[in-house]
């Protein structure tokens, strides 16, 4: 839905793991200016019947029946509505004031979030699960003296945190001077309150499969993967100085000093099965340092543009990696290699695969993202991010034509974890890809076609989190009211 004054409904197929939807969601939004901010919100309750299930039936009755074709026709998704957190998404967003303003309050279950420089958490997204909903929160404020962040993942019981403090110390002695005004320390922490340590075996075959030793212990209300659980905390600091500050450009320079710390099993290779036993853990913490520069030109008189460069360099332990909370760490924290197949590894969340490595000297990376305004023409972003030792090399780019008549588009591809640099840009398509990739036209005021490819990650059939591709079509009936947004 267009944020702007409006209110409708949404409907059409949708395809979710491997069953058939008629979904429907009606809307509304509503926007307007708040103390000289603009403010926006939308609300919306989704509702699925079951169309068809392409699985095999697997002889059961009632909410535990599954597959059968079109056996279960209408039946409503109570999977949608099953835990506390499923009853926010009433919530679309709210979105107070802008992101690099003094002024920034979202709360939203649709985008991803960051936490200053990204050094702890960037581009964290909580709702890549398919069978997992959830609203996060962030909360941004700053004046000429100090500010701070704050992220939660889930306005109904959070377990990924994120906060940062500063202070502009020489704004004391001269305010009117961009460099001393400028300058700041910071202050970070993120940390998963409920960080998966190992998984648990399906031991007692929760499934009924008869696989056992062969695959994970699934919840088989929530469809979510039973681990044991811990904590993973991560700290920084950080100071930044502005170069340059003129209306046209805006160039800061930064140093981030980052950590992470967490508990290890002593004995690593011993089976979990579903009992929920840790045994004994020893504490492990690594570091890192990071060196960027962020550099912002803005252009045009009749036409504006915005054109944002940024460019780090890295040097950290083996067992440290920076951003550790990320896009895709809602999936790995569980399954950290993302397509492995054979038998599941009770010690592969990402926790353990991390923070257990091994290695002499330092790791070396580089990072380097640009992004492209055009006005409500066109917006471009790329982005790359490698290393010289471990499988931790990422790439995205985005593509948006915010406006073109009646037409809408935009596309965003994500590829995570590549074992080196030339596995980025591959043509094949992987298993730690995201991808998003959404149309809508304009047939009339109230009326729009919306068309969408996506590439969540759910639990499949043998036990494995993998992403899968859902093509969704629907239609738009909506009507203006009011004054526009």
């Amino acid at each position: 839905m267009p944020w702007e004054n409006r209110f409708g409904i949404v409907g059409g197929i949708e395809r979710i793991g491997d069953v058939y939807y008629l979904g429907f969601t009606p809307q509304i939004n509503y926007s307007r200016e708040v103390l000289e901010l603009p403010f926006s919100m939308s609300f919306g309750a989704p509702v699925r019947l079951e169309v068809h299930d392409t699985r095999p039936y697997n002889g059961k009755t009632g909410a535990e029946s599954a597959g059968g074709g079109f056996k279960h026709i209408a039946r409503f998704r109570s999977a949608d509505w099953d835990e506390p957190a499923d009853f926010a998404q009433l919530i679309r967003g709210v979105q107070w004031g802008g992101k690099e303003g003094h002024f920034y309050l979202d709360v939203n279950a649709f985008k991803a979030s960051s936490i200053g420089h990204g050094a702890l958490l960037k581009r964290y997204n909580p709702n890549l699960n398919l069978n997992r909903r959830r609203v996060s929160a962030q909360f941004d404020a700053f004046g000429d003296y100090f500010g701070g962040e704050t992220f939660v993942n889930d306005i109904t019981g959070p377990n990924v945190v994120g906060a940062l403090g500063f202070v502009k110390p020489l704004s004391l002695i001269n305010r009117d001077n961009y460099l001393m005004r400028s300058f700041s320390l910071g202050l970070a922490f993120a940390a998963d309150l409920a960080a998966p340590l190992r998984n648990l075996i399906d031991y007692n075959d929760l499934d009924n499969d008869g696989r056992r030793e062969g695959e994970f212990a699934i919840d088989q209300k929530t469809f979510q993967p039973k681990t044991t659980d811990t904590q993973v905390f991560a700290f920084g600091a950080d100071a930044e100085i502005k170069l340059i500050d003129t209306q046209t450009t805006d160039w800061k320079t930064y140093l981030d000093y980052s950590m992470l710390a967490s508990g290890l099993p002593v004995d690593r290779d011993a089976k979990v099965w579903d009992d929920g036993k840790m045994g004994a853990t020893k504490g492990v913490q690594s570091a890192g340092l990071t060196w960027g520069n962020l550099l912002r030109l803005n252009v045009g008189d009749t036409t504006r543009q915005a054109l944002r460069l940024r460019g780090e360099l890295r040097r950290y332990d083996h067992n440290y990696l920076p951003g550790y909370f990320d896009v895709l760490y809602e999936v790995q924290r569980v399954q950290y290699k993302l397509g492995a197949g054979g038998r599941p590894n009770p010690t592969g969340t990402k926790l353990m695969e991390v923070l257990s490595r091994k290695g002499t000297g330092q790791v070396f990376g580089a990072y380097f993202e640009a992004s492209w305004l055009v006005q409500d023409l066109l917006a471009l972003a790329f982005a790359v991010e490698v290393n010289n030792e471990t499988p931790d090399n990422n790439f995205f780019l985005h593509f948006e034509l915010p406006h073109l008549r009646s037409f809408q588009f935009l596309a965003t591809l994500h590829r995570r974890s590549a074992p080196s640099a030339g596995n980025l840009f591959a043509f094949d398509f992987t298993s730690r890809d995201i991808l998003i990739v959404k149309g809508r036209y304009r047939v009339s005021d109230i009326l729009h076609i919306n068309v969408e490819a996506l590439t969540p990650f759910g639990i499949g059939p043998d036990s494995y989190f993998n992403n899968t591709i859902d093509f969704n079509i629907n239609a738009e009936l909506g009507f203006s009211y009011g004054r526009k947004g």
